[in-house]
């Protein structure tokens, strides 16, 4: 073999070697990115981990900004972290922010997720008003064997959508299966006492004492719910007072709280009570200290405080309030007319209505009025305040307007119905407030308020008698202590022409007619008439303002 070929040979055999070489470099990297790229992301998800660690101790310390900061790099780290997620999911949820919902909604997908964060989800559902979403991940937590934290989701939810019946079955139910709890203690207390009858307002306070008592998380919810009950005996309100004065910290509710119990105690130092107030918590809590004056329709006092410099929109629109309460007209002009300030739109338009209407130049009122409509869209925040400040300036057609185009947002259809059914009750529409009534039996078919509205304007329009009577009878039979359904049952019996039987609904303790209705004052009338008591039916006809009664209503006590 010559030089030549043995040179050739060699080269061929090291070209071969080298790309032997290359080729094992190459299968090795390709090796080492297969098993290196799970250690990274191991590697991230431990930081990731650390850093939400971190973030916690930052939410401990009530340092929300840096904690916010923190989850936001940890969740860059890991998108799909479950520590990160779930916390920068409860940080949101405190500070009310709208990523809250998006964020809970990536941690129950995670395969950690457990039955506590599938409640924490429909908590934060709730508090967003996202009442369709919430009815539906309510559902599904009644659906797993619930436990107390689900069954008093469900008793929230059913409160927040006019189910007051169920709202207490719910929270009873918590309490059966977990007689110690103070969360749920303080839920059925809270349900009781909103009840109209005295003896569950006064099961309420029972349970607020015991649970006030102890040195729980739930202590100073039931020392400021039992400052908000109607019945409070004098020696209660000063063991209030007292107990208000032993809490830590001592916040702007519960000096208004308090404020409020020594202006019922001490009515003739009103006056010193709210300047102390002014100048204690003034400067503090402006916002809360101003609309707690205009709610005791302190509206001098209140602007005193809220200057027209004011930058703040809340402390502005509750200035204007005070302003329209006083019928300082001017003021309110130039209030809206300030280039420094970028208003809500509606809220403009439905003051220039006020105004304008105030300033009896009617003509232009309903121009702003719809406008403000127009501008509100079927945006249910926007709609919900328009309504309300509609109906309290007496525009009831743009209130009633406002109410409709509410109930077919998805989250608030009990609060739009009971609108409607405020204003066509004001309008004497029977037919109209029956309607409404029936939608909202409709949707809460086992709320007995909802089902003795029905039964009642069914009586009125002589519809279905013989049915509505039974409906009455058995209303009554379950909650004797219901004026309102003894009423009912009262008009079911003069529909059947038993007049004796009307009256009987009446017996029991005296009865202030005065400070009733005047629709259940014509019921009672009409049924002492049927008796041939014609005395005592004229007694009680004299008090009766006509025009607050519908046409129907005024018939029962025409002379015949």
């Amino acid at each position: 073999m010559n030089e030549g070929s043995r040179r050739r040979r060699f080269d061929r055999e090291k070209k071969r070697r080298r790309m032997a070489v290359w080729a094992a470099f190459f299968a090795l990297s390709l090796t080492s990115l297969v098993v290196l790229r799970p250690v990274y992301r191991w590697l991230k998800a431990k930081r990731a981990d650390s850093l939400a660690a971190r973030a916690e101790q930052f939410v401990q310390h009530k340092n929300f900004l840096e904690a916010a900061n923190t989850y936001r790099a940890a969740l860059q780290l890991d998108p799909l972290g479950y520590r990160p997620l779930q916390g920068a999911a409860r940080l949101a949820t405190r500070l009310n922010h709208s990523e809250a919902l998006g964020l809970w909604d990536q941690v129950v997908r995670r395969p950690q997720a457990i039955a506590a964060d599938r409640e924490e989800r429909a908590a934060a559902l709730l508090q967003a008003t996202e009442l369709p979403a919430a009815a539906v991940a309510i559902d599904q937590l009644l659906k797993q064997n619930p436990d107390t934290n689900a069954l008093l989701l469900a008793s929230r939810y059913s409160e927040r959508t006019g189910s007051e019946a169920r709202a207490l079955e719910y929270a009873r139910i918590a309490v059966t299966r977990a007689p110690q709890d103070q969360n749920a203690q303080a839920r059925l207390a809270e349900v009781l006492a909103a009840s109209p009858k005295v003896a569950e307002r006064a099961e309420a306070r029972e349970i607020l004492w015991a649970v006030a008592a102890k040195n729980g998380t739930d202590r100073r919810s039931a020392i400021e719910s039992l400052a908000r009950s109607p019945d409070l005996t004098i020696n209660e309100q000063r063991k209030v007072l007292d107990q208000f004065r032993k809490l830590e910290p001592f916040t702007v509710t519960d000096a208004l709280l308090a404020a409020d119990l020594h202006l019922k105690m001490q009515p003739e130092n009103a006056a010193v009570i709210y300047d102390d107030m002014v100048a204690t918590w003034g400067a503090k809590a402006k916002l809360e200290v101003a609309q707690w004056l205009n709610a005791h329709q302190q509206f001098d006092r209140a602007l005193s405080l809220v200057g027209p410099q004011e930058g703040s929109f809340e402390l502005l629109l509750t200035r204007l309030d005070a302003l329209a309460a006083e019928q300082r007209w001017d003021e309110i002009d130039i209030a809206l007319s300030r280039k420094d300030l970028s208003f809500n739109p509606v809220v403009v338009e439905a003051f220039r209505a006020r105004l304008i209407r105030a300033q009896h130049s009617s003509l232009d009122a309903p121009m702003h009025w719809n406008q403000a409509l127009a501008l509100a869209g079927n945006d249910s925040s926007k709609l919900r305040w328009l309504g309300a400040f509609a109906e309290q300036s007496g525009a009831d057609e743009i209130a009633l307007r406002a109410f409709q185009r509410l109930a077919q947002s998805p989250g608030d259809p009990s609060l739009a119905l009971a609108g409607q059914q405020r204003l066509a009750a004001k309008m004497h529409d029977i037919a109209a407030s029956r309607t409404i009534a029936e939608k909202t039996l409709a949707l809460h078919a086992d709320d007995p308020n909802a089902q003795n509205r029905v039964a009642y304007y069914d009586l009125l329009l002589e519809k279905n008698v013989s049915a509505n009577t039974t409906k009455a009878k058995e209303l009554v039979a379950k909650y004797p202590d219901r004026l309102e359904f003894r009423v009912t049952a009262a008009l079911a019996f003069l529909r059947q022409h038993d007049a004796g039987t009307a009256l009987a609904q009446f017996q029991g303790p005296p009865i202030e007619w005065a400070k009733t209705p005047p629709s259940w004052r014509a019921v009672y009338a009409a049924a002492l008439r049927g008796n041939e008591r014609e005395d005592a039916a004229r007694d009680i006809i004299v008090t009766i303002p006509m025009d607050k009664l519908s046409s129907e209503e005024r018939a029962l006590i025409e002379a015949k």
